[in-house]
């Protein structure tokens, strides 16, 4: 939204997760800032002034959007920054996160003009993505089955019981995160299992975007699949869909009976995987 106003857009944000969003594209950023870097630690001590090169990089900026309650972030940016909008990051109560991120930008006269256009690979990222997936079929399925917590996590037998269902015996994209060798470990033991594991978010990215249908939880790996343009399929149990699910217009969400991943049985879920 910013971008496609004519804005240079400066993300200051965790230099793993910030990455994926930094490119060339309508709905990216122009620059990260990691959030790890030392100079970021003097915008919170208000006895000393940040050091010059970070004055300097923020002197350019004429609005600062800060998702944070640290009064002293946001006082530090003041004293950098000539206009700071400061905005309570976690949701309201049935408010989703998109909208209600987006209410700072809106109170300064910002529109959305709809769903942002999906991220695309560079010309090497394609490249890359291309070589990784090259052992996968077309179209090919990709799971996640962890997330960051295992109240979240659909049970293993059913994602194993689905990928019969819907691509029986055909190799798979299983994506692991760094915490989830036990929500993956019964389907990396099945034959055509090629594992994505410690790819850079937007090489992760690439590759689902050559899925033919993505298919995971409330987790960060979803909601890149959905930037990514694949076909998404959402697991949601004892978190709200209508505040964290993916948006746009290739995802669908499969909500577990009474918020409990038990329940959710595999034949909604294939009927989600399938084109309508």
């Amino acid at each position: 939204m910013l971008r496609g106003g004519g804005r240079q857009v400066l993300l200051i944000a965790p230099a793993a997760a910030g990455a994926a969003i930094v490119g060339t594209g309508s709905s990216e950023a122009h620059e990260l800032f990691a959030w790890e870097r030392p100079e970021i630690a003097a915008l919170f001590a208000e006895e000393a002034p940040p050091p010059a090169g970070l004055r300097e990089r923020l002197a350019a900026v004429d609005l600062a959007v800060v998702y944070s309650r640290s009064a002293a972030l946001v006082r530090g940016l003041q004293s950098l920054v000539a206009q700071v909008a400061a905005h309570d990051p976690t949701p309201a109560a049935g408010v989703h996160a998109s909208r209600w991120l987006l209410r700072p930008l809106e109170a300064l006269g910002f529109r959305p003009t709809g769903d942002p256009e999906p991220i695309r690979p560079t010309a090497p990222e394609t490249a890359e993505a291309r070589r990784f997936s090259s052992s996968l079929p077309a179209g090919f399925l990709a799971v996640h089955p962890g997330s960051g917590s295992p109240r979240k996590n659909w049970p293993a037998d059913r994602f194993a019981a689905l990928l019969d269902t819907v691509a029986p015996g055909a190799p798979f994209l299983l994506v692991e995160g760094p915490a989830d060798a036990e929500a993956v470990a019964v389907l990396r033991r099945r034959p055509g299992a090629v594992v994505a594991r410690g790819l850079p978010p937007r090489m992760l990215g690439a590759v689902l975007s050559r899925a033919g249908v993505f298919i995971g939880h409330d987790s960060g790996v979803s909601h890149l699949a959905a930037a990514w343009g694949a076909p998404t399929v959402a697991l949601f149990g004892p978190t709200d869909p209508a505040v964290w699910a993916p948006l746009g217009p290739r995802v669908a969400v499969v909500r577990a009976p009474g918020g409990r991943m038990a329940e959710l049985e595999v034949a909604p879920v294939a009927a989600a995987c399938r084109p309508t």
